[in-house]
């Protein structure tokens, strides 16, 4: 009978320096003193690069650590969430016997940690992942055409959209978030429905309905939030088997900014020109440019297919209230 790996590293903690747009070496000290603290022989590893965290998480799980911990914003827990899965063959595949994932909100906008109700402070998210409390949830599988022209396909964890959502994230990458992530984000917005021509695609859910047509964006969600706190899909749930596929028409570039202060509230799916609906699979095809943002990064462009992992990581979550 096969005996169950041991676990031969307690914790590993993956943090991003640049979150945030980069904490200054006192707060990154003190987070750090925290972990040490509470965490002393926990092993403390930091990125350097783009898809670095994939990379030592993916070894974090083979070396048999009982918890990663993503230290970052929504782009970090992401690639962290990324290394729990199996990438050697065609199919990514959640790797078995994986271990938790906690989360220590310190990007930007912490829209996946705020779904969870996690809170930003670094001492109460560390309380939480004492409490060893895991809920399983889906991940996202999207396979896209990257920048370069090539066919590439990445995990996500809470939401990736085509259309606006890739423009404002591209803007957002180049203007960076020097006057904060609310801000910033609305500043990106702002400028990217300024030149933003709304794209016509063949929308497919679930390779049976068919609803092409042109749209200003296609959002689909596990998690509620979005752009530094936007509801954009607030009746996602991020273990119930489905996307929340949200649906913004052909909006005028005026509809689109009246509705800014709705989304952050998530009764703009109450307004005509908006639709939700729900899939296990979404497919977007065009002869536009259509940008695709996930989980907060433009990695590439459509054709973009989308398909629903679920049950796919355990993730340390706070005490039910």
């Amino acid at each position: 009978m096969a005996t169950r790996k041991q676990r031969s590293e307690a914790a590993v903690f993956i943090v991003n320096p640049q979150a945030g747009g980069g904490k200054s070496s006192k707060q990154l000290k003190s987070l750090l003193n925290e972990i040490q603290s509470i965490y002393g022989n926990a092993k403390i590893l930091f990125t350097e690069e783009k898809l670095h965290a994939t990379t030592l998480a993916r070894e974090a799980v083979k070396a048999g650590a009982e918890l990663i911990v993503a230290v970052g914003g929504d782009g970090t827990i992401s690639e962290v969430a990324a290394g729990f899965f199996d990438a050697s063959g065609k199919a990514l595949k959640p790797i078995k016997q994986a271990p938790a994932l906690g989360i220590v909100p310190a990007g930007s906008g912490s829209d996946y940690a705020r779904t969870l109700g996690i809170p930003r402070s670094s001492a109460l998210a560390l309380q939480i992942l004492q409490t060893k409390r895991t809920q399983v949830v889906d991940a996202g599988l999207v396979e896209f055409q990257a920048l370069d022209g090539k066919k590439t396909k990445r995990v996500f964890i809470n939401i990736a959209d085509i259309g606006i959502g890739g423009e404002v994230v591209e803007i957002l990458e180049r203007q960076g978030k020097k006057l904060g992530s609310f801000i910033s984000y609305q500043i990106a917005t702002v400028r990217g429905l300024l030149g933003y021509k709304n794209k016509t695609l063949e929308l497919t859910l679930d390779k049976k309905v068919h609803l092409d047509g042109v749209y200003n964006g296609v959002i689909v969600a596990l998690g509620k939030y979005f752009g530094s706190g936007m509801k954009i899909a607030p009746h996602a749930e991020l273990d119930d088997g489905f996307f929340d596929v949200v649906l913004l028409g052909d909006l005028t570039k005026m509809q689109m900014v009246a509705k800014m202060s709705k989304v952050r509230k998530g009764t703009h799916i109450l307004d005509k020109g908006v639709s939700v609906h729900r899939a296990k699979h979404v497919s977007i095809k065009t002869n536009d440019r259509a940008l695709l943002d996930c989980d907060g990064e433009m990695p590439g462009q459509c054709p973009a297919s989308f398909t629903i992992l679920p049950q796919a990581l355990k993730v340390v979550v706070p005490p039910a209230s």
